[in-house]
């Protein structure tokens, strides 16, 4: 089982706080937990470490985690006040996951969260359930064998039932089991070389001049993998030099399938927070017109930062919504890219949350604005001209049913077969069918579905 060191209660606090915030406003528990840790420099690594893992751990586990509590606790978890109910399932993650935090600690901590939160009355409730937790153990989780393989699956691996039946229907048992196993696990810390200042070889030894190891990533020639970080990414040298920018491998080789060059036009759609667009401007040498656009003002003003950062010139940010009228004519871009809005079921491993915000009918209303965001961008492209669809999900719906969809209603497209412009290392992620598809337990990176079209 995963440890965690850290014993702070103002750890414990920040945790609570930041998953409460998540099930009360909606909010990306990761976002949050990033910009509360640079705001709380007063805490150890330890304790930022702590934070992390329970923040994290209990999302992941939460399904786990109310199995186990409705198995103890004589209230229904639904009669239970949310605030509490989350202070619980911390307390239980902290019992049945972790092995560096003595039950004792676990416990005792859960009693004071309560009470320092209002809760004095249902302190005898927190400390009752949490040790009756801890005597049962590990078998508070046992799954019944008996019981049909999608639901022995979701109950094993803490995954909604409809998810785990999705990807049986298109993977089978075996791998469905071994993608939700994978969905899990910590993801590993990627980031892509900054081309235009160095190269991935003296970005290498540079991290390691920082006490950073660090490994290239096998397919895209600009990704390395980091491991073991002392201290929060922003503090590093060649983070405040521009030198890289933190971006899946996944992502890094949907950028180079677009074969962008320099002089091109090139529209980045719903481009924020901007990892492929600036990709982009490094894979032309900074030499093309780059245009990110997106709905969310607040998240281009952080692309323009990052632009800056990585001394990029020749990205243009613009806040607009493709759905309607665009400001652009028919036929002016050489190349689009669309990494658009989807369920995120391929990114869940770095945004548990994920699991318990969808729900079944989801893709197919994704799909929905997938179609319509195509339909508006394909009467952009030039003659000649590539569009890259790409999607961090794994579904029919959102990816062939999309690609049907375009080749159906817009006359003169067609689908490219090819997996030219990607590494050769990279060529077998693409299926004769053309489509692009990575799953974290096969490529050990993020789950993406992609495809191309060229104007003929």
């Amino acid at each position: 089982m995963p440890g965690a060191q850290g014993s702070g209660r103002g750890a414990r606090r920040l945790a609570w706080e930041v998953l409460w915030r998540t099930h009360r406003d909606g909010a990306y528990p990761d976002l949050l937990l990033s910009s509360r840790l640079r705001q709380g420099g007063l805490l150890s690594a330890a304790d930022r470490r702590l934070v992390s893992e329970l923040v994290f751990g209990t999302i992941r586990w939460q399904g786990t985690l109310d199995r186990a509590l409705s198995r103890v606790s004589a209230r229904p978890l639904e009669g239970i006040d949310p605030k509490l109910l989350i202070l619980l399932r911390m307390g239980a993650y902290q019992l049945l996951r972790l092995d560096r935090i003595p039950a004792r600690a676990a416990i005792n901590e859960s009693v004071e969260l309560a009470r320092s939160l209002g809760f004095a009355r249902a302190v005898s409730l927190v400390n009752a359930v949490l040790r009756e937790v801890d005597r049962r153990g590990s078998v508070l989780t046992e799954v019944d064998p008996a019981l049909p393989p999608a639901e022995r699956i979701a109950q094993e691996t803490s995954h909604p039932l409809w998810m785990v039946e999705l990807w049986m229907a298109r993977l089978g048992e075996e791998e469905t089991r071994a993608l939700c196993r994978a969905n899990n696990e910590v993801p590993p810390l990627t980031v892509r070389t900054n081309t235009l200042k160095l190269a991935r070889d003296e970005l290498s030894e540079a991290l390691r001049a920082e006490g950073v190891q660090c490994v290239p990533t096998p397919c895209s020639p600009e990704g390395l993998r980091l491991f073991h970080l002392s201290r929060p990414l922003h503090e590093l040298g060649s983070f405040k030099r521009g030198e890289f920018q933190v971006q899946d491998e996944a992502a890094q080789l949907l950028s180079r399938w677009l074969e962008a060059a320099p002089g091109q036009r090139i529209l980045d759609a719903c481009a924020a927070p901007g990892g492929k667009g600036t990709h982009l401007g490094q894979l032309t040498g900074d030499r093309a017109q780059v245009v990110s656009v997106d709905v969310h003002r607040g998240r281009l003003k952080v692309m323009a930062r990052e632009c800056l950062r990585l001394g990029m010139s020749c990205v243009e940010v613009l806040c607009s919504d493709l759905q309607g009228p665009t400001p652009f004519r028919a036929g002016t871009f050489d190349r689009i890219l669309l990494d658009a809005p989807c369920t995120g079921l391929g990114v869940i491993r770095r945004h548990p949350d994920t699991k318990w915000r969808r729900a079944a009918a989801d893709p197919r209303r994704m799909a929905s604005l997938q179609k319509a965001l195509m339909k508006a961008l394909c009467p952009l492209l030039k003659e000649g001209g590539i569009i890259l669809y790409s999607v961090c999900t794994n579904t029919v719906e959102e990816s062939e049913e999309v690609l049907e969809a375009v080749l159906r209603e817009e006359k003169g497209l067609r689908l490219l077969l090819s997996p030219q412009g990607l590494p050769e290392a990279a060529h077998c992620l693409v299926g004769p069918d053309g489509l692009f598809r990575t799953l974290p337990h096969r490529h050990g990176m993020d789950g993406f579905t992609a495809f191309r079209l060229q104007r003929s």
